[in-house]
């Protein structure tokens, strides 16, 4: 099961992402300056696949909404000026990616963010997908 939880930091809305095992353990796996409001309006919403969402939390069983949330995550935060067309771009590539290609990015971004726990080092990451695909 994965779960996304929205907090906020100095009035600013910050996404955790975690990963539950089968005993109830959580483990962080990425964080991500984006309100779950937005998550659910750009990108889940255009996804049939199944989840629960809260005022706060996302949950899901779903391993591939899962890797597209990371993404998405990553890749917003490389966006200084966020229209509405722009984010809507990135989660229409992101639904027609194929599961190589989502686990190559998925991996990317969990691995770099995990080194030091620090979502400046995904910022290259998200940059090169936005190349990438001309976003």
């Amino acid at each position: 099961m994965y779960v996304i939880r929205e907090s906020s930091s100095e009035g600013k809305p910050r996404s955790h992402y975690y990963r539950l095992t089968q005993n109830k353990e959580s483990f962080k796996v990425f964080r991500a300056s984006l309100s779950i409001s937005e998550l659910d309006e750009v990108l889940l919403s255009r996804t049939d696949i199944k989840f629960n969402k809260t005022r706060k939390t996302i949950s899901t069983d779903s391993e591939r909404l899962f890797k597209m949330a990371i993404i998405y995550g990553g890749v917003r935060q490389t966006i200084r000026v966020a229209n509405r067309s722009r984010l809507v771009s990135i989660a229409k590539v992101l639904l027609s990616l194929e599961e190589f290609s989502l686990q190559f990015w998925y991996t990317e971004f969990v691995s770099r963010y995990s080194t030091r726990n620090n979502i400046v080092d995904t910022y290259k990451v998200g940059r090169s997908f936005r190349d990438l695909y001309e976003l």
